[in-house]
């Protein structure tokens, strides 16, 4: 399968990287060892059947060919590095004269591999199978290529070889029949197991760490994760009101994901408070137990508190005897505990064992997991093969972009069926996704009848809604005089119900407007309650404190925007809710007697800001609270109705004609048979909006808190009075920079990170090519750091927006 390397006559003063104090590694040698870590990483995630799967996905039948160029694209990746510059320039080898021409390999190490392919396919009869060779050799050769760089596009590269039996097959490869996604996430994989295994290689000869342990499930921590979790259970076996709900929906889904092992996309669709993460767990547990090669257990979500709460969760199971790793960007990198030789090595161990997702469960952001499947960089790809035989739980979906939905899915089906890939898919309000495509297949439902849960009476009937405040609406653009009535009658409502409940939850689309009814409220019941705000512009420390406070028994009113819906673990009595989507209702209801020990909990849902200001193009807005027949659906807990409709709306999104005679998702097909990387990956963004960050200094008395991040702290990070002070953590912020060794920066630099989210605050564009005018003292990496803070900060420690855009004379979305 490897090509000999002693064929090319590559003589032993040919140099692949160099370090002082270190003898040079020859190109043989650096070679061998990528060798030796990619058949570590095929051997390990058993990966060699899914290469040949993938041969077959895409119809090339030359078998033995097909394997050769792959493993040799990656084995010989940098037969460029003979290139005489980069041997004087970059090596500093002496052999060779100086010069001034280019030091660069990669292309020349795609030119060479070209050529080692070319006579054995010119080989081939059959005129089919030739320009598929053709094809495939180029697509390899592409990967190499990039193997510095970034992935981009492939019709650039093919314009730069100018071959002219690529231009020929380029002019037939319409009837090459290639499946356009399996041919894209062969290349991607491709690209993973390359750069990884160069650089597994590069940091065992730079560092002399070598890598054995990939973070993966064995039988014996199965057996482990088995026993641990068995024992967790045994504290609900006597189970009775809704415990003995979420048992029933616990061992139905178990027993129809046994049933159905073939199935690749699992459907969880069960009601907030049934034990949705206990059950997700119970079934990666038994999809590892019933599927030898599945070895890693992915998680993700799309908040943070989410993460934080199933970390909890896992902790809990387990007891530390796995290593259950969050990887986001405000968690910082996990220290390695060996005792290795020197700080440096640790600091590379630890950085490695993030970077390539080293530990047998990773808790992890839908952001990561899109920048794995779809990014162009060297650091998104990376772990991309620790995805393939592995278990996927994908927590809140119908929170993602929903115009991305058909290209998700379409793209999870393939990458499930291509690389052994088990997702388990769940909600309370859970969009059947699957229906938006064309060919569906191995798409499976955990549970029967979802009535049996959702119309039980410890969730259809566990709180009450009410939708008097949305009577006799005309719903068109109201003047001052009718938002005044309409908050009127918000007040009056709670007026009415303040005697009857403890604890109150508001919950409006707009800061501005829960900044007004928070001051309102604060005015006239500060004696009667204690009354918080929750919103974007609150950090985190803050949020905490105040889901803490709601914990307590005392009467209280929260008055929050949106971040309030999904991953926050409050129970509140009664709630008041500014309508915005179906699913966003539910959400909130979820915050709701969440434990079911209350009889009477109530929710009213009323009209006073225009959604389709912060919602936008969003799909959903159509199908809302203002229409009787969304009211029944939100009753009865049929969200599939509601989704339909949503579903319906999004084929007509995505088929509608966009240029010329193409709709949006012809014209994505086209870029990915064109391997367009970078506009898939430029589609396929989940957060497009780009924002300005600024860094207010302020101190904070993390005795007030009590959260991870402030557990054991520096005391260094802190002022003589044990207040964490801002002005420090951006002095090491821009001391970061003073750090020559890669790897500790980045680990440092995820430390600072987790402090940094209790100072900074975000400000999104309007404009892509909007410059940051504002009052700031020092910009850093994008972050703008102002001195002055103290009009633009609360005693609370809450972000004065508005005083900080006017003072600023900017203007932000």
């Amino acid at each position: 399968m490897y090509i000999d390397f002693e064929q090319f006559e590559i003589p032993d003063n040919i140099f692949a990287h160099r370090k002082e104090g270190k003898p040079k590694e020859t190109l043989k040698e650096h070679s061998e060892l990528t060798k030796k870590y990619l058949e570590l990483l095929i051997k390990n995630k058993n990966l060699s059947y899914l290469i040949e799967n993938l041969s077959k996905a895409i119809s090339f039948n030359q078998l033995n060919l097909f394997k050769k160029m792959f493993y040799n694209a990656i084995y010989l990746h940098d037969l460029g590095k003979i290139n005489p510059s980069f041997q004087r320039n970059k090596m500093d080898n002496l052999d060779f004269d100086e010069t001034r021409s280019s030091s660069r390999h990669s292309f020349l190490s795609a030119k060479k591999f070209i050529e080692i392919f070319k006579d054995e396919i010119n080989a081939i009869e059959d005129d089919i199978e030739f320009y598929k060779a053709i094809y495939v050799l180029y697509n390899f050769s592409y990967q190499i290529s990039k193997h510095h760089g970034k992935l981009d596009s492939f019709e650039t590269f093919i314009a730069k070889i100018n071959d002219i039996d690529l231009t020929n097959t380029m002019m037939v490869l319409d009837k090459l029949n290639i499946p356009e996604f399996e041919l894209y996430i062969l290349n991607k994989l491709l690209f993973s197991l390359l750069v990884s295994a160069d650089y597994y290689a590069t940091i065992e000869y730079m560092a002399g760490l070598q890598t054995e342990d990939f973070g993966l499930f064995n039988q014996k921590s199965k057996e482990e994760f088995k026993e641990k979790l068995d024992s967790y259970l045994t504290q609900f076996s006597n189970s009775k009101g809704i415990n003995k709900l979420r048992a029933k929906l616990f061992k139905e889904s178990e027993e129809n994901l046994i049933k159905n092992l073939n199935g690749n996309i699992f459907y969880l669709e069960a009601p907030t408070g049934s034990g949705k993460t206990i059950t997700s767990i119970n079934l990666a547990l038994k999809l590892l137990e019933n599927i030898p090669d599945l070895n890693k257990i992915f998680y993700i979500f799309p908040f943070n508190t989410l993460v934080e709460q199933t970390k909890k969760v896992f902790d809990d199971i387990l007891q530390s005897s796995l290593n259950v790793e969050v990887i986001n960007s405000i968690t910082p990198t996990k220290i390695d505990d060996e005792k290795l030789e020197n700080e440096e090595t640790k600091y590379k161990k630890s950085y490695l064992n993030r970077l390539f997702f080293h530990n047998p469960i990773i808790l992890t952001t839908h952001i990561s997991l899109f920048n794995i499947l779809f990014g162009t960089s060297k650091e998104d790809n990376y772990p991309l093969w620790q995805l393939a035989n592995s278990v996927i739980i994908i927590d809140e979906i119908q929170s993602y972009d929903n115009n991305l939905w058909w290209y998700m899915i379409e793209f999870f089906q393939k990458y499930a069926k291509s690389l052994n890939i088990k997702i388990i898919i769940m909600s309370a309000t859970l969009p059947k996704l699957d229906s938006l495509l064309e060919k569906s297949s191995g798409f499976v439902d955990l549970i029967n009848d979802r009535s049996d849960y959702f119309e039980d009476k410890y969730f259809m009937n566990r709180v009450k809604l009410d939708f008097s405040l949305l009577e006799n609406e005309k719903y068109s653009k109201h003047s001052d005089d009718d938002r005044d009535v309409r908050i009127r009658n918000l007040l009056l409502s709670f007026e009415k119900e303040k005697d009857n409940y403890q604890k109150f939850l508001f919950e409006f689309i707009r800061k501005d407007t829960a900044r007004e009814i928070y001051n309102i409220l604060k005015e006239n019941h500060d004696e009667e309650f204690e009354i918080y705000e929750l919103t974007g512009d609150d950090n985190k420390a803050y949020r905490d404190y105040v889901i803490s406070q709601t914990k307590q028994d005392k009467k209280i009113i929260i008055v929050a925007t949106q971040v309030i819906e999904a991953g926050v673990d409050i129970d509140m009595d009664i709630g008041f809710k500014d309508i915005s989507t179906l699913d966003g209702e539910e959400q909130f209801l979820g915050r709701i007697n969440r434990n079911c020990k209350k009889e009477n909990s109530k929710a009213y849902f009323f009209y006073l800001d225009d959604e389709q200001r912060i919602y936008k193009s969003d799909n959903r807005l159509e199908f809302n609270l203002r229409k009787k027949e969304f009211q029944n659906l939100l009753e009865n807990k049929d969200f599939q109705q509601f989704y339909l409709s949503v579903l319906r709306r999004i084929n007509q999104t995505g088929n509608s004609i966009t240029s010329g005679l193409e709709s949006k998702i012809s014209n994505f097909k086209k870029n990915i048979s064109k391997l367009d990387y970078r506009n898939i990956s430029k589609t396929m963004t989940l957060i497009k909006s780009q924002n300005f960050t600024v860094f207010f200094p302020f101190k904070i008395d993390i005795s007030q808190y009590q959260i991870n991040e402030f557990q054991n702290i520096d005391s260094s990070l802190c002022d003589e009075n044990g207040f964490l002070d801002g002005e420090i953590i951006w002095q090491r912020f821009k001391e970061l920079n003073d750090i020559e060794d890669f790897s500790q920066k980045q680990v440092e630099k995820s430390k600072i990170n987790s402090l940094m989210q209790f100072f900074t605050f975000n400000l999104i564009k309007y404009d892509d090519n909007q410059i940051f005018t504002g009052t700031y003292d020092e910009e850093l990496n994008g972050i703008y750091y102002v001195i002055n803070y103290e009009m633009f900060i609360t005693d609370d420690l809450k972000f004065k927006r508005k005083e900080f855009l006017e003072e600023s004379n900017e203007n932000f979305l």
